[in-house]
């Protein structure tokens, strides 16, 4: 593989694997990399579900105030190596990196967030447009709560009903895609997607926005979140929610309860000092 502005040659698929539980591929060799209609959908699939089950969303330390880096070995390390998750441009730039690295043709593209919001938003979203067997694929596996866990098809009325969930990808307009969740009566937007393709310094931009600007929504409470194909559980704040079939259990947390919830729910350990200061800050 050619170098990449991404590094996706430097993708360190074992410990990836490793990390979702799953077995990959071996990448093709330099100069030898499988024509992108003969690279199994299926693979790409199973990846993606593995990758939002096994690492959770998490802000943690933009509460924290810590810099978060973007680089594909400080990401793989925190991901993979630590018992940690990360936000948006962690999560996707990961899988990108690792799939492009297995041959997959691969598109960055940028987002606006509309679930939960009103008015225009930064197009601060990162999600990943995929190749595999002559179809173009939306992954996106740093959405968090709400999140599909299959790919969908990146097309005019491309949906994947996934369980009692359904999502769509409808074209907005002559830039734009909009995707949709199914929510009692109909659909709702969760974020709007650019056509144009996205440069690494793109999302250095936006996520230095995320991690230091007073109205990032990340930078105030937790916000945790695993997606499985049973559904979801998130933490925001010190509110706890299990999606279950008779609907959402929400459960209020006390400050003791912390690292047992997310140790128990999310994998996640924190030093005693960083786990005082989440504490704090969300109980403040």
């Amino acid at each position: 593989m050619e170098t990449s502005p991404w590094h996706s040659e430097q993708a360190d698929l074992e410990t990836y694997g490793e990390r979702l539980g799953i077995t990959l591929p071996a990448a093709p060799p330099s100069g030898r990399e499988p024509g992108p209609d003969r690279l199994p959908f299926s693979v790409l699939s199973d990846i993606h579900r593995a990758h939002v089950a096994a690492i959770p969303f998490d802000n943690l330390d933009l509460v924290l105030d810590r810099p978060v880096s973007l680089e594909l070995e400080a990401i793989t390390a925190k991901l993979c190596g630590r018992p940690r998750g990360g936000c948006c441009h962690e999560h996707n730039l990961l899988f990108a990196a690792a799939v492009e690295r297995l041959g997959y043709p691969v598109t960055r593209l940028a987002g606006r967030v509309l679930k939960g919001g009103e008015g225009p938003r930064p197009r601060t979203h990162m999600a990943v447009a995929v190749r595999a067997e002559g179809e173009v694929w939306l992954c996106d596996t740093g959405f968090g709560s709400g999140g599909f866990v299959t790919p969908l098809p990146l097309r005019d009325g491309g949906r994947a009903d996934q369980g009692p969930r359904a999502f769509r990808v409808v074209v907005h307009d002559p830039f734009q895609w909009r995707v949709d969740e199914r929510v009692p009566g109909g659909w709702s937007p969760l974020y709007l997607l650019g056509r144009e393709p996205r440069h690494p310094v793109d999302f250095r931009v936006a996520h230095h926005y995320l991690t230091t600007h007073p109205r990032s929504m990340l930078r105030h409470r937790p916000f945790v979140h695993r997606l499985t194909a049973a559904g979801d559980v998130s933490l925001r704040g010190h509110t706890l929610t299990r999606s279950t079939p008779a609907g959402p259990r929400r459960t209020e947390l006390r400050p003791g309860d912390f690292e047992g919830v997310l140790e128990r729910e999310f994998g996640i350990v924190l030093p005693d000092d960083a786990l005082r200061l989440i504490v704090d800050r969300t109980f403040a």
